[in-house]
């Protein structure tokens, strides 16, 4: 026994027993450091604030509003066609919207349009267009670009409108309704409809 602790005490097995210490001190600190490194951090989208299930867009809000913003659109519209003021719209006066849209049609094409439009509208086969056949019309996409979605084709010819005679055919509320429901993807807006735009809902 003596032998042996006078072993343990030599010089030699207490370097032994600190290298060993020191490896082992060495291997912790090591394995805690990796440990930390490698602990998953969370990511940028976990931290993000996620939207309440139940979250409703404002373009799904204002689409109440669409028959209410079309049925003001329509009544503005008929009026300032409405030139002499009788309460339906005559070939002439039909004829006169088509050539403002239109400015490089021929007659012969103007006739044409008015014709198709009277043979397809003018339901009761009076001769003239009463507002009740005007808004079939609008509803069916044959009033202005039967290319585009309806609600855009409200849109643009209201700041046409705007801009060529200053005449607003819908609120300015109802317009900033209208826009916040468009989806312009694919669509070649010219920059110019947004300085329209501004300068309605300023006035």
């Amino acid at each position: 026994l003596a032998d042996s602790a006078k072993m343990v005490a030599t010089p030699s097995v207490v370097r032994c027993w600190a290298a060993l210490a020191a490896a082992a001190c060495f291997c912790a600190q090591a394995s805690a450091a990796a440990r930390v490194h490698i602990r998953p951090q969370p990511s940028a989208l976990a931290r993000r604030p996620s939207l309440p299930s139940a979250c409703v867009s404002m373009a799904e809000v204002d689409e109440t509003r669409w028959p209410e913003i079309v049925k003001a659109y329509v009544t503005s519209k008929f009026s300032a066609i409405d030139l002499d003021r009788s309460g339906e719209v005559d070939r002439e006066e039909l004829g006169s919207l088509y050539r403002s849209m239109m400015p490089k049609a021929s007659d012969e094409d103007i006739e044409g349009y008015i014709a198709a439009f009277f043979a397809k509208f003018d339901a009761d086969d009076s001769g003239d267009i009463d507002e009740g056949e005007f808004r079939q019309a609008v509803l069916s996409n044959q009033l202005l670009n039967s290319d585009m979605r309806l609600k855009e084709q409200v849109y643009m010819d209201v700041l046409n409108t705007f801009k060529a005679s200053g005449d607003k055919l819908i609120t300015a509320k109802a317009l900033s309704s209208l826009e916040a429901q468009l989806d312009w993807e694919g669509s070649n807006l010219p920059l110019e409809y947004m300085a329209i735009m501004q300068a309605f809902l300023k006035q």
